[in-house]
């Protein structure tokens, strides 16, 4: 009775487990190059889907929307990094690294854990 119930129910649900799961197996993300930076997100947006959304523009500007609130400024790659820059001070940079599409914005030096979201074409936003 046993070998049944292994046999019909538990296998099954291993063998599911195992098919349907990552295997722990991390994305590949890579750090993006300044060139790979400009041809990927001209005229795109990075977004959550949800709390916000940034998108830049072929001509170097950009427009953020944070919780309901939105800046704009100048985007360009610097040395491997994504730079904001919204005239009120210093330009806030961050490594991009993809994965398909989805993204994530890595601070290094700051100890805090990638923010992540997804690359797509721009979404009409107020």
């Amino acid at each position: 009775m046993r070998v049944q119930f292994f046999v019909r129910v538990l296998l099954p649900f291993v063998f599911g487990l195992v098919l349907f799961s990552d295997g722990g197996a991390a994305d590949k993300f890579r750090k993006l190059k300044d060139t790979e930076i400009n041809a990927r997100l001209d005229n795109m947006e990075i977004t959550d889907g949800v709390h916000w959304a940034e998108q830049y523009m072929r001509d170097g500007s950009y427009r953020a929307f944070h919780m309901g609130k939105a800046t704009k400024g100048k985007w360009y790659p610097r040395g491997g990094e994504l730079c904001l820059d919204d005239g009120k001070g210093q330009p806030q940079c961050r490594e991009l690294w993809m994965s398909g599409s989805k993204v994530e914005f890595r601070i290094p030096e700051s100890g805090l854990p990638p923010f992540e979201g997804v690359l797509q074409k721009q979404e009409p936003r107020n």
